[in-house]
C-alpha cells in the first residue's frame, strides 16, 4: 500500500505535475545564475554583490568544474522535467512507469551532485557569503530548493507506489499475472 495518496489537496498525479513544473522553472534559473558565474569567470563582467572572480581566482579549477558540471546537470534536468511532464499529462501511466522510475534515479543524483558542489562553495565562501546580497540569494535559493526537492523525491516514490498497485489491482482484474516489462523491479 503506498504511503501517501494526496500531497496538501493534490492527488499524487497532480503533485508530480506540479513537481516537474517546478523542477523545470527552478532548475532553468538555476541554469541562468550559473551561466552568470561562467561569464564572471570567463570575462571582466562581475556580478554585482557577488563573490568576485579574483577572490578566488586560485581555486579556479573547482569553481569552473563546479560551474561546468552543475550547468549540465541544471540543463539534463530542465528538459528531462520537461519531458515527464509531457508523460504526464498526455500518456496512460503504464506508458510512462519506466520513465518515472529513471527520473526519480536521476532526480536524486541531481540533488546529491548539487548539494556536493555548493557544500563546496559556499563553504569557501565562509564567512564572506552572508555579507553579500547575490551570494545570500544564491544560497537562500538553493537551499529552498534542495528542500523542495527532497519532498519532491517523497512524493514522485509515492506516485511510483501508486502506479505499481493500480497496474496490479487491473491486472490481477483481468486474470492475468504481473508482466515483469512493465517497471516492476
Amino acid at each position: 500500500m503506498a504511503f501517501m495518496h494526496r500531497f496538501l489537496c493534490w492527488n499524487l498525479r497532480t503533485a508530480s505535475i506540479v513537481c516537474f513544473i517546478f523542477v523545470a522553472v527552478t532548475s532553468f534559473f538555476a541554469l541562468v545564475m550559473r551561466l552568470l558565474d561562467l561569464l564572471a569567470i570567463g570575462t571582466e563582467f562581475e556580478i554585482s554583490q557577488g563573490f568576485h572572480t579574483t577572490w578566488r581566482s586560485h581555486q579556479w579549477r573547482a569553481f569552473l568544474t563546479s560551474d561546468i558540471v552543475n550547468t549540465f546537470d541544471h540543463i539534463v534536468m530542465c528538459f528531462f522535467s520537461i519531458f515527464m511532464l509531457i508523460q504526464v499529462t498526455y500518456q496512460h501511466f503504464v506508458m510512462y512507469m519506466h520513465w518515472l522510475k529513471r527520473f526519480i534515479q536521476l532526480f536524486i543524483v541531481y540533488i546529491f551532485i548539487e548539494f556536493c558542489f555548493s557544500v563546496f562553495e559556499y563553504s569557501y565562501y565562509g564567512m564572506n557569503t552572508f555579507r553579500l546580497a547575490y551570494v545570500v540569494w544564491t544560497f537562500l535559493y538553493w537551499l529552498g530548493r534542495t528542500l523542495v526537492n527532497i519532498l519532491f523525491v517523497v512524493i514522485l516514490f509515492a506516485r511510483k507506489q501508486e502506479i505499481i498497485e493500480q497496474t496490479e489491482r487491473e491486472l490481477r482484474f483481468a486474470g492475468e499475472k504481473k508482466r515483469h516489462g512493465l517497471g516492476y523491479n
